[in-house]
């Protein structure tokens, strides 16, 4: 029998290592970035074009590389981080596992030229696919210049795997996003095909954040901070009132390593729970200071994610930390009770050599327990839901939306009716229970409906029905406004712009980031248009890359309406208007939930009654 294994080549080896490290355009825009940081540079410039897939060029002005170097930074794992195996628990840098340079190599054409700074000439390396071209002295600036083009031009099966202009650029604004909140003493420049995205000069930290993510963050920032033996929490949370649908805005850094934790993110969640609605996301930019040997960072290809030794205690301090900030700026309530006691353990609590006593009695502390509190009252008690008025319907408003639900209890028979279906002779009578659910019996027991919901499934249906058939008109605003949005979400709605002026908006690009808005769908009202259009970004932020983007706005624009414009809860309705309510909704495609996925139904089945009682009465 003939002998079938032998070593790869080295050039597949390469590649395949690359399939982990450079995934997207966004991975090598990582990787040059944070090599840069890793260098001491003080002004790094990224340029792209294609979203990077034709070019990627980072320019700093580091430390720079000997000519020996700089040819031994295109092998595999070679690193000047890593000496012995006890290095791996003492990791301060980026990098460190000597593989991104060459993965790059192996799927890119390369071309490098770096200087150190008290040389006369510096090193020029050209590398297509893995192979060397050409190596030799060059006239350069101090520090380091690399060039990575036709990224994937020797694996086509994966090029052709890239996703649009538009989403691969977000990606990479989302890497050059979290390197430059990391380091805020850096210097950074970032254009895409000639124009300018970024031009960030250094700044405090909480300037940084507006810089990046937009002026609506000016004067919404909660600084909170605190130093322990074991970790020290420093960073900022935005005010309840930014907290938004979408996720995205929420950044962790240990050892200023970008991170994904779940975990953690429950932590800072439950610290807002009584503050914003369920389906928000809080904004927040924490950074963790740790002794590496407390943490595990080579878990992951990526390394975004990283393994405490007592991830408990990091949760805990957490909670307390932005539990602390948000009561200090009267945002949350006073009573910090156990969570003060935590932290003065923890701060008086010194760290020991060679064992582990400290984190051993940090380990008996629990996650927060939270506590509702019954003193005074509570918030729906001091702002009760408003009572809707009956509103008067445009000739331009279009009949599936046009509301004819009477407004006062004392008419329960008025001639307009929620919807234009007759109610049936045979119809048996309905009832409704605490003016939100209406009881409908049928043969097999008791349907009980919730009608706010039912109610927005309704329109939802007919919205996308009738938006499909036609395009929809626009109403013009007496003043345009101008809206802005940070870079990643002017991205988003840049891409769906057809689309969004198909549904009717009339909006425009009116300089860098910014929209101008001069009209708006008629069923929709101006001082509305800024949550929906969060709302849209949103749904396609989420759904990522689809094949029908005007479908995935449309449907998003249908349950915006939808849910904004249906009944609210405590309106009486009469028989003809439940019966109608009942009709419509069995007729629905999806009858069983609302828009945003919520039952609409409970079914009560005569068999669970009988069993309940115990069979049937002979």
């Amino acid at each position: 029998m003939q002998n079938v294994i032998q070593l790869l080549p080295d050039h597949i080896a390469n590649q395949i290592a690359a399939g982990e490290v450079v995934q997207r355009p966004a991975s090598v825009v990582k990787e040059l970035l944070e090599n840069a940081v890793d260098a001491g540079a003080t002004r790094i410039e990224l340029v792209i074009r294609d979203a990077g897939k034709a070019l990627i060029q980072v320019v700093d002005n580091g430390a720079g590389m000997s000519a020996q170097d700089a040819r031994m930074a295109f092998a595999r794992h070679a690193t000047s981080k890593i000496r012995e195996s006890d290095d791996l628990f003492n990791i301060r840098t980026m990098g460190f596992r000597g593989e991104a340079l060459a993965s790059i190599a192996a799927v890119a054409q390369v071309h490098l030229r770096s200087r150190l700074h008290n040389a006369e000439l510096g090193t020029e390396i050209v590398i297509e696919g893995g192979t060397f071209r050409r190596s030799e002295p060059c006239m350069c600036p101090k520090g380091t210049c690399i060039e990575v083009k036709n990224l994937f031009f020797n694996v086509p099966a994966r090029r052709n795997f890239l996703k649009s202009n538009p989403v691969e650029t977000r990606h990479i604004i989302n890497e050059f996003t979290r390197v430059a909140l990391a380091h805020p003493e850096v210097s950074l420049f970032f254009s895409h095909n000639g124009t300018e995205v970024y031009d960030l000069r250094p700044a405090e930290a909480e300037q940084r954040i507006v810089d990046l993510l937009g002026k609506n963050y000016q004067d919404k920032l909660i600084e909170v901070g605190e130093n322990t033996p074991y970790v020290s929490i420093q960073g900022f949370i935005g005010l309840p009132e930014v907290a938004r649908r979408k996720r995205g805005d929420q950044y962790f850094f240990v050892n200023t390593r970008f991170i994904k934790s779940g975990y953690l993110h429950h932590a800072i969640s439950t610290a807002f729970a009584s503050l914003i609605p369920d389906d928000t996301h809080p904004f927040y930019c924490i950074a963790f200071e740790i002794d590496p040997s407390h943490i595990d960072i080579n878990i992951h290809p990526t390394k975004t994610e990283i393994k405490f030794d007592d991830e408990r205690t990091v949760y805990q301090l957490l909670h307390s930390v932005i539990r602390k900030g948000l009561g200090d700026f009267h945002q949350a309530p006073q009573d910090l009770g156990e969570d003060e006691a935590f932290v003065r353990m923890l701060q008086q609590s010194q760290p020991t050599d060679g064992d582990d006593a400290t984190i051993g009695r940090l380990r008996a502390v629990q996650p927060p327990v939270q506590r509702k509190s019954n003193d005074g009252p509570s918030w729906a008690d001091l702002y009760p839901a408003p009572q809707r008025e009956r509103p008067v319907a445009r000739r331009d408003t279009p009949n599936f939306l046009r509301p004819e639900i009477p407004a006062t209890q004392s008419e329960p028979e008025t001639t307009g009716s929620l919807f234009e279906k007759p109610v049936s002779e045979d119809a048996g009578a309905l009832t409704q229970l605490g003016q939100r659910y209406i009881l409908h019996q049928n043969a097999s027991g008791l349907m009980v409906i919730d009608q706010c919901h039912a109610h927005q499934r309704i329109l939802y249906e007919r919205f996308r029905k009738a938006s499909a058939s036609q395009s929809l008109a626009s109403q013009q605003l007496l003043f345009p406004r101008t809206l802005e949005f940070s870079p990643v979400d002017f991205s988003y709605l840049r891409e769906i712009l057809p689309e969004v002026q198909y549904l009717g908006f009339d909006l425009n690009e009116f300089g860098p980031n910014t929209f101008i808005l001069h009209g708006v769908p008629v069923v929709l009202k101006g001082s509305k248009a800024e949550q929906f259009f969060e709302d849209i970004i949103a749904e396609v932020r989420e759904s990522g890359a689809a094949a029908d983007v005007q479908e995935m706005v449309r449907d998003a624009l249908a349950k915006s309406i939808a849910m904004k414009t249906a009944m609210l809860p405590g309106k009486r309705l009469n028989q003809q208007e439940m019966r109608n309510i009942v009709d419509q909704l069995l007729s629905c495609e999806q009858p069983g939930f609302s828009p945003s996925g919520k039952p609409t139904i409970y079914k009560l089945d005569l068999k669970d009654l009988e069993q309940f009682f115990g069979g049937k009465v002979n």
